[in-house]
């Protein structure tokens, strides 16, 4: 069994201890941790310490500090530009992005963009931001991805990256030509797609439109493979 990955983002060590409090302490509590059994705390920032837990009170879990590391980030930066879709779809997206290896996610409000919940404001970024952390301790992602406010598509298309890719149905190329090294910022069309206005506007900002397959596929699918097949040819040139 894979050892647990809690997520601090500042932790106070105090004799070679931490204390493990609030939602960590309870998902620990759900997950029915033992006495003695190894887990890692990490900060989000490449910070990992290796521990053993000493006791699990009622309010808080204690563990004892064995080892201390420091992750090398990735050396690719996959930023994604997710247009907004139904909550359950973009949740799922979100989740599977982070899994994938994603970065940093920019939501996007599309021309078909489902904005019904965009206006939940604060607490949609939090649990945006919940979901994140669980999907990268669940696939051991030392470096927190980053989530940010949702801006319109024109305000998207400024966004600096030395790839810069459209994933488009209609007249979609290949995605090795158009990786020309990282960052790389792709964007995901809502349900329905993007407008042909929308792909003629990002190819005038220099958006190379691309492709993935013959088989339409939906939104929050298209957002999980075009992640891993950036990530695969990055690593593979």
């Amino acid at each position: 069994m894979a050892i647990r990955s809690v997520y601090i983002p500042e932790p106070r060590i105090d004799a070679g201890q931490i204390r493990i409090r609030d939602d960590e302490h309870r998902h620990l509590s759900v997950a029915r941790l033992r006495v003695e059994e190894p887990l890692e705390i990490f900060d989000g920032k490449g910070n990992v310490w290796d521990a053993v837990t000493t006791s699990i009170e009622k309010r808080e879990t204690v563990v004892q500090v064995q080892s201390s590391r420091q992750v090398a980030p990735d050396p690719h930066e996959l930023i994604l530009g997710q247009s907004l879709i139904r909550s359950s779809a973009f949740e799922y997206a979100l989740e599977k992005a982070v899994e994938t290896g994603v970065t940093r996610i920019i939501p996007i409000v599309a021309a078909r963009s489902n904005v019904k919940d965009s206006s939940r404001g604060t607490h949609l970024m939090e649990r945006w931001g919940r979901i994140i952390v669980e999907a990268a301790k669940q696939s051991k992602r030392y470096y927190l991805p980053v989530i940010e406010e949702p801006r319109n598509f024109e305000a998207a298309l400024d966004i600096e990256a030395r790839t810069r890719i459209i994933f488009a149905e209609r007249s979609g190329g290949s995605l090795k030509p158009s990786l020309c090294g990282s960052p790389v910022f792709y964007l995901v069309g809502p349900e329905g797609g993007w407008t042909d206005s929308e792909v003629d506007s990002a190819v005038k900002k220099g958006f190379a439109p691309v492709g993935l397959g013959p088989t339409i596929l939906k939104a929050e699918t298209a957002a999980v493979v075009a992640t891993a097949l950036i990530r695969y040819e990055l690593r593979t040139t």
